[in-house]
């Protein structure tokens, strides 16, 4: 098991916006569903590793992108940089 964040936005137009802008300053980050375990709406949301949380949520901020909420699950591990 791993924690990953997740950064709930008020609409997707927000989530659009953030992945925008975290790909321009190559950020470690993925646009996914939001799990079910935080809302069973339909929506996406942005997931990253707790070690770039902090980076990413001041980027954002810096850009005057709002999230709505952030939250830390545990869950089973991926190999998300394999080559």
């Amino acid at each position: 098991m791993e924690e990953r964040c997740y950064i709930i936005f008020p609409a997707l137009t927000q989530v659009l916006k953030a992945e925008k802008l975290l790909s321009a300053v190559k950020a470690e980050f993925w646009v996914v569903p939001i799990p079910r375990e935080i809302s069973s709406d339909c929506g996406m949301c942005i997931m990253c590793l707790p070690d770039k949380l902090g980076n990413i949520k001041e980027a954002l901020t810096k850009h005057g992108i709002q999230s709505e909420q952030t939250f830390v699950l545990k869950k089973k591990r991926l190999n998300l940089f394999t080559s």
